[in-house]
């Protein structure tokens, strides 16, 4: 990979995980702001509040963190790839947990996920796949997030097996002549 390529991969790269910072942090700061308002009385209800709003500033902030880190040489790109494709990763099986488990019906007992179309999220009768296939077409924002997130995470998975700056020069050359290297 020419490095002009891989800066471009980093430049877009950096764009999609802001991209998703920003979603995240707009979705959950003002949530976890009502939350917190509110703590007296969700506390007083026993009723724990949806945890979400919470996770997704934490994991903005994390996401924010990490660019800067980069370009002040704390963090090195080798693990900037790694971290940000385990992140990204994380959040795309977060959100598969959550459809697949009732949208937080596991944290209250008794409480169940509303049925919709017979099935709903706990009648057994759909598949893992489909559910989430279904969150993913029939929402729009989130759907985008995630395919952005995917995006992340395969030019990621790219610098990671072939920027320049991280590959030994070897492996690099041998991959692109086709040479089998020797360990």
């Amino acid at each position: 990979m020419e490095r002009r390529t891989a800066r471009i991969l980093r430049g877009i790269a950096a764009a999609l995980v802001f991209a998703t910072a920003a979603f995240h942090l707009w979705w959950g700061f003002r949530r976890s702001v009502i939350y917190l308002m509110a703590t007296d009385q969700w506390l007083a209800s026993g009723m724990p509040p949806d945890p979400r709003p919470f996770f997704f500033v934490a994991f903005a902030a994390i996401l924010l963190a990490g660019p800067y880190f980069v370009t002040r040489g704390l963090v090195s790109l080798r693990n900037a790839y790694v971290v940000g494709t385990v992140l990204l990763c994380g959040s795309i099986a977060a959100w598969v947990f959550w459809h697949t488990t009732g949208h937080g019906a596991f944290l209250v007992d008794g409480f169940s996920a509303p049925a919709a179309g017979g099935g709903g999220h706990h009648g057994g009768d759909t598949n893992t796949v489909i559910l989430v296939l279904s969150h993913y077409v029939t929402e729009p924002v989130e759907s985008a997030i995630k395919t952005i997130e995917l995006a992340g995470v395969a030019i990621f998975v790219t610098l990671l097996w072939k920027d320049p700056a991280i590959v030994p020069k070897d492996r690099d050359t041998g991959a692109e002549a086709g040479d089998v290297s020797k360990n």
